[in-house]
């Protein structure tokens, strides 16, 4: 019996390191992009974890928001710029979105069809990866890595700066984002010299919902470690 059991502690341990390689190797079968056509606000997010409350994405059309309520608006495979790096892609909640740049400052986005209009960027497919969990893509115009990942409840950015005397980090906490709302306050403070926080609200747009009815926050606290190349 003792032996008979033993035999069984081992078949049911090699059976669990089994399938935990199995649920790991299911990834490289996953595309994020899938859907991302004409898509809606929610559909990418590959820099989250299941059911986290961060979900970080580039958006390349979501300043243009979703009047009528079914827009194609977010991340589309078919374009070519980015507009900025947003943590929140949930139905009415887009929050700040934070764009890297070097150069002349600009203060808008831009738009798709007018390119340098704005600080949107260029980008190749060749230099995107986007997997379960894990994005990052070269922003041409500005030869800026950027990274993006996320936990259960805070999301990452990581942006690898080329040597400029004009580098900045952008947030944009007045534009309406993907599905949301329009903006009803926002604010972003300083810390100190390398810090700051700040929220922004949205208000509700659809579902029955009232003025009455409270808006969706959004929030950022930053940690700043600069990297140069």
């Amino acid at each position: 019996m003792k032996i008979s059991f033993k035999k069984a502690t081992a078949f049911f341990f090699a059976s669990f390191v089994t399938f935990g390689a199995d649920a790991q190797d299911v990834l490289k079968y996953v595309n994020p992009n899938i859907g991302t056509a004409h898509s809606r606000w929610f559909f990418f997010t590959p820099a989250a974890v299941p059911g986290g409350m961060a979900k970080l994405a580039p958006s390349t059309n979501g300043h243009y928001g979703n009047a009528s309520g079914w827009e194609a608006v977010g991340y589309d495979v078919r374009q070519n710029t980015i507009e900025g790096f947003v943590h929140f892609h949930e139905w009415q909640v887009g929050g700040v979105s934070f764009m890297p740049t070097t150069g002349p400052l600009k203060l808008n986005p831009g738009e798709l069809d007018k390119p340098g209009s704005g600080y949107r960027s260029a980008f190749s497919r060749n230099s995107e990866v986007a997997q379960p969990g894990y994005y990052k893509v070269l922003l041409d115009d500005y030869q800026i890595t950027a990274e993006l990942t996320a936990t259960q409840r805070v999301g990452f950015h990581r942006y690898t700066f080329p040597k400029s005397d004009q580098a900045r980090i952008i947030l944009d906490i007045g534009q309406t984002q993907g599905e949301s709302g329009a903006v009803t306050g926002s604010a972003v403070h300083m810390i100190d010299d390398t810090h700051f926080e700040g929220h922004v609200i949205t208000y509700p747009t659809s579902m029955g919902l009232t003025p009455n009815m409270a808006g969706c926050p959004g929030h950022c606290l930053n940690r700043k470690r600069s990297t140069v190349s």
